[in-house]
C-alpha cells in the first residue's frame, strides 16, 4: 500500500518543485529523489514519486501538465549542450527577432541563423556566434553626435556673448 511509484523521472529540480506543488495542492502526497541535489546541481536530475495507491490520480492529474524538455536543447558545434553565458542554466532556445539593449537607439536584430539565444532563467539574450568586432560602428555614430552637440554648445555660448 505505501510503496512509492515514480510517476515522472529525469526532470529538473524547478520542474519537479511544480509537479510536486500541483499535486501536493490536489491532496496527492508526493516526493522527490534527489530533491537537494537536483536543485543545487543543474547537472543532476530529480524523480517524482507518488504512493502507489495514488497512482492514477496523479497521472490524471498531471496529464494536463505539460514541461519544457529538459536536455534536449540546441547542440553547439563541439556536441555540447548550450548553456546561458549568464547563469549557467540549459534552459536556452533559439532566439528570432530584435534583442532588447541598453543603448538608446540601437537595435540588434537576431536572424535565422540560429547564433542568438534567449535563456529561460535569467531572461537574457546571448549570441554564441563567432564574435565579430561590431564596436567600431557604434562608437563612430556616438561620436559624431557628441560632437555635434559639442559644436553646439560652442556656438550658443559664443552667440550667448554678443547679445
Amino acid at each position: 500500500m505505501d510503496k512509492l511509484v515514480a510517476i515522472r523521472s529525469g526532470l529538473d529540480g524547478h520542474q519537479a518543485q511544480m509537479l510536486k506543488l500541483n499535486l501536493e495542492g490536489q491532496g496527492i502526497p508526493a516526493f522527490l529523489a534527489n530533491e537537494h541535489t537536483g536543485s543545487m546541481n543543474f547537472m543532476s536530475s530529480t524523480d517524482l514519486f507518488v504512493r502507489a495507491k495514488d497512482w492514477r490520480a496523479a497521472e490524471k492529474a498531471l496529464s494536463a501538465i505539460e514541461l519544457m524538455p529538459g536536455r534536449s536543447g540546441p547542440i553547439d558545434p563541439d556536441g555540447e549542450e548550450h548553456s546561458c553565458n549568464h547563469c549557467g542554466s540549459h534552459r536556452v532556445h533559439p532566439f528570432v527577432g530584435e534583442i532588447p539593449t541598453i543603448v538608446p537607439f540601437v537595435r540588434i536584430q537576431a536572424d535565422t541563423g540560429g547564433k542568438w539565444f534567449h535563456c529561460l532563467e535569467c531572461d537574457s539574450y546571448f549570441n554564441d556566434g563567432r564574435k565579430r568586432f561590431a564596436g567600431l560602428p557604434i562608437a563612430l555614430a556616438w561620436s559624431g553626435v557628441m560632437a555635434a552637440v559639442a559644436l553646439g554648445l560652442i556656438v550658443l555660448i559664443n552667440w550667448l556673448k554678443y547679445l
